[in-house]
Formats: C-alpha cells, structure tokens, sequence
C-alpha cells in the first residue's frame, strides 16, 4: 500500500504545469480575501504559490484514504509533514501511525513520534515547474505522457490549471488541477485501480514555529544516502 502511495507525487510530477499568477477570487472558506493576491506572486520557480500556510491533503488507494497536514514556509523550502491515524487490523488491535516529515532545503528528518526515533538525510528535490520538467531526468520520467489541456477550473477559489493526462508505461490515467506548483486536486486510474487525491483545505495564517523543530525526545539516526 505505501508503494501505491508514493506513486501519486510521480503523477503528480507529469503534470508540474503552472496555472500562473492569477489573483485568487476566494478563500477557503468562500469568502472574498482582498489581500490574498499579494500571495499570487511567487515566480515559478517557488516551490509553492504561497509564503507561508498549511494545506490539508487526502490521498485515496484500494479504498484505503491517508490524510495530512503539510505546514510550509519561505514559499515551501521548509515543509512539515504531519500524518497521524489509527486502524483496527483486527479486533482489539489498533495501528497507531503518528508520524512528522520536516524538510528544510535538502534536510530531511524523517520522525515516528510514537516510537520516538527519526532518521536525517541529505537530498535535494527539484521544484516541479517546467524549468524543472526540462531536466533529463525528467524528460525520462515523463515519456511517453500524454497530456491535454482542458484549461481552467476554480477549485477552493482559485483559478487552476486543469489537465487529462495518460502515462501507458505506469497504466495512469487522470485528470489534475493544479495551482502554481500546488497539486490541487487529482482523481484516476492506475491500472484497474481508482486512485485520487486532493487538497482539502488552505489556511494561509504563518505556522507554529515548533512544527519545523525535531522533539528532544527523539533519537536521531543519521542515514548516508546516495541521491
């Protein structure tokens, strides 16, 4: 299931299409935020189209839904990844998952706060804008991708850039809203199986700053990669 999960962002990254600095109509909530377009500046190569915020996101596989709390800063270099839940796997025992992803530039730290361990590495992850798309890596990832324009849909109260998009070599196929770098909504198959995922809510208010802090009571491990 976690395999299925990780594919998502790659669809995600086909479609790393900008919607462009539109001025945002309406918050979350409906209502009309005269100073919500100063927040529709970030040039594309930010990795979000806000400063600073939270985002609730719910992803959906097999029937199996994982929601989290993605809190950002200094327009998503700093991320904060919260993902907690609890399943029965069967009668009397619960699956506890309480888990915090922090980022900051090319530091990761990956934290289960119910075990109270965590491991930090270093890797660096392109911005997903076309300039980034262009990279050979990339270019890679995606051929074969074929993607339509269907242009504009509001979602939440923004404009988004909406796309169809089939990629044979991974059997997907979805259509995607996107606002900014922001994948905002996204809803296909893979294979035989239904698989979406969507934002379900912004609040552009600035985060706690403990949410980009690793707890003191948690022991570090630190990992060697080769990214």
């Amino acid at each position: 299931m976690k395999t299925i999960f990780k594919v998502i962002p790659i669809l995600f990254a086909i479609t790393a299409f900008s919607c462009g600095n539109k001025t945002k109509t309406n918050d979350a909530t409906g209502e009309t935020s005269a100073g919500a377009k100063s927040e529709q500046q970030a040039p594309k190569e930010k990795r979000l189209p806000f400063e600073r915020g939270s985002y609730v996101q719910e992803s959906n596989a097999m029937g199996m839904n994982i929601k989290q709390t993605i809190y950002f800063d200094k327009w998503g270099d700093w991320t904060a990844t919260e993902n907690k839940s609890e399943m029965e796997i069967m009668k009397g025992h619960t699956l506890i998952t309480d888990e915090l992803k922090i980022v900051k530039g090319s530091t990761h730290w990956d934290l289960d706060l119910a075990k109270k361990t965590g491991k930090t590495y270093e890797h660096y992850v392109p911005v997903s804008s076309m300039a980034a798309m262009m990279s050979p890596s990339a270019k890679q990832l995606a051929e074969g991708a074929e993607v339509k324009d269907l242009g504009e849909e509001n979602y939440l109260g923004y404009n988004c850039k909406k796309v169809h998009v089939k990629y044979p070599q991974m059997e997907m196929d979805a259509t995607i809203l996107s606002y900014g770098n922001l994948t905002m909504k996204m809803d296909g198959k893979m294979g035989k199986m239904d698989v979406s995922s969507k934002v379900s809510a912004i609040d552009l208010s600035a985060p706690p700053v403990s949410i980009f802090e690793v707890p003191s009571d948690i022991v570090m491990d630190t990992v060697k990669t080769s990214f």
